[in-house]
């Protein structure tokens, strides 16, 4: 990814998900192959679609919702900031028919203008982000509530970083 123009924005596309393109950032919550049918039959289950890493410094696994309003969250999606949480990863669950977007910049010292990559989040997927991956807060397409699966501790553990280059994120058309 090249320096914006001054006064244009660097537009990253918001791709599909998939195992193989979010590996290296995380895992991709979903169902598997494995599965077993439970309740008399009525239900399948899907055992280990979420490898969580939160016991670091006796942290522990917490379960919150997010919920976003549609004003504030629509296209294009300006990239504001990146964070990371060094001591456990992070698990984003869009609920009902809501659709988000991962914005990833690496796992380096420092976040990665030149690697930024953008995933947009089906109704029905969701995702692990590994410990140290660089993400933008929360974006959601329009309004939705979201389970955040993340590790909990007397602590805070959430590094920011400032972003000041025009990039923004869109959909892809179609």
């Amino acid at each position: 990814m090249s320096a914006p123009d001054a006064g244009r924005a660097t537009v990253i596309v918001a791709q599909p998900l998939s195992h193989a393109a979010f590996a290296p950032y995380g895992h991709l919550i979903a169902p598997g192959q494995q599965q077993r049918d439970i309740n008399f039959g009525t239900t399948r289950r899907f055992d280990d679609v979420a490898h969580l890493d939160t016991e670091a410094e006796g942290g522990r696994v917490g379960v919150a919702i997010f919920r976003t309003d549609a004003h504030t969250h629509r296209a294009p999606y300006p990239v504001r900031a990146f964070e990371r949480h060094l001591l456990g990863s992070q698990s984003f669950v869009p609920m009902g028919a809501s659709r988000m977007l991962v914005v990833l910049a690496g796992s380096g010292a420092q976040p990665d203008a030149s690697a930024i990559v953008a995933f947009v989040v089906e109704a029905g997927q969701g995702v692990t982000l590994k410990r140290g991956v660089w993400h933008h807060p929360l974006i959601t397409v329009g309004a939705a509530d979201v389970l955040v699966i993340e590790r909990m501790a007397g602590t805070e553990d959430c590094e920011v970083v400032p972003m000041h280059a025009g990039i923004d994120v869109v959909l892809a058309e179609g």
